[in-house]
């Protein structure tokens, strides 16, 4: 068996950062949380254009931040508002950053890379901005509109969309906890040395298995009304989870890529045995994308009602 490295600052900043996003999720009023995603998607987006400037890419980190803030705005307000037009915002937000990032690039005349430095700046705002708003769409998700409403006097709990987020969440997490244990314990064929070379095949196969089966729990015991309605049963609980925890591999390999190429072991090193905020939400970019998808075919299919 091998040694499980910063285990013990692993456990003690998985213990807090677990508590945090509790006391967020359970005692927040409704109007707080997109001001929470809006800073926590500020701090993943510098953390990431340092990655991009630490492999030499130029970027606008301070427009591709903004466009992220954005994203995460537009994702809320359209959700409490009138969720029908969601992804017509999105693509609004990404059509003026687009052209924000063009216009910004014309009047350096000492920069070589413009190409370089345009499409660094937009896979930011892709990689970061509009996967992250995602987590917003989820905490919305089947939420009553309020049309006459202003998204800052928006009061009071909607807590089927916080259990929808935790439930990503919990297989993003525990998929992760699963391999990293798993890929500790018994790993012995590499998965990707080239990206990752800790990884292995054993760690993957058990991570999932783990998020997929954790999935199953958190949808058999939590109250029926908070999944049911939307389609989410423990017996879809099964393919779903172990699509999610795919994505969540998936996730986790694409950050590894990025500091791969960028040189640097963490995003930052903020959190002590974890690294920075972008190492230990990389898995939740791509499980929350995925899971409010599968709602969105949820509700075309006729198992869940219409976002």
């Amino acid at each position: 068996m091998k040694q499980l490295p910063d285990i013990k600052f692993r456990l003690i900043s998985g213990f807090s950062i677990a508590g945090l996003l509790f006391a967020a999720v359970f005692l927040l009023p409704d109007a707080g949380i997109p001001v929470v995603l809006a800073l926590l998607g500020v701090v993943l987006s510098l953390e990431f254009y340092k990655l991009e400037s630490a492999a030499g890419i130029p970027n606008f980190n301070v427009l591709g931040t903004l466009a992220t803030v954005a994203l995460v705005a537009v994702a809320w307000w359209t959700g409490v508002r009138d969720p029908a037009t969601a992804g017509t915002w999105d693509a609004v937000v990404l059509f003026l950053t687009t052209i924000a990032v063009l216009l910004r690039q014309f009047p350096q005349k000492n920069n070589p890379h413009p190409i370089q430095t345009i499409a660094g700046t937009l896979l930011g705002v892709l990689y970061i901005g509009l996967l992250w708003s995602c987590l917003a769409k989820l905490l919305v998700f089947g939420r009553p509109s309020a049309a006459e409403s202003s998204i800052w006097t928006v009061s009071g709990l909607h807590l089927p969309g916080r259990w929808l987020l935790l439930y990503s969440l919990f297989v993003a997490k525990f998929t992760d906890i699963g391999a990293y244990l798993v890929g500790c314990a018994f790993g012995r064929h590499k998965l990707i040395p080239r990206i990752s070379p800790g990884k292995s095949w054993e760690g993957v196969v058990g991570g999932i298995a783990i998020g997929t089966l954790v999935g199953c729990i958190v949808v058999h015991f939590v109250p029926a009304a908070n999944y049911a309605p939307y389609g989410l049963t423990v017996p879809r609980a099964i393919p779903l989870g172990i699509c999610l925890a795919i994505c969540t591999v998936v996730g986790d390999l694409t950050e590894s890529l990025f500091k791969r190429a960028s040189g640097l072991k963490d995003s930052a090193s903020a959190i002590p045995g974890m690294g920075g905020l972008l190492d230990v939400v990389d898995s939740i970019l791509f499980a929350a994308p995925a899971f409010y998808l599968y709602l969105r075919l949820a509700a075309a299919l006729g198992w869940a009602p219409a976002a």
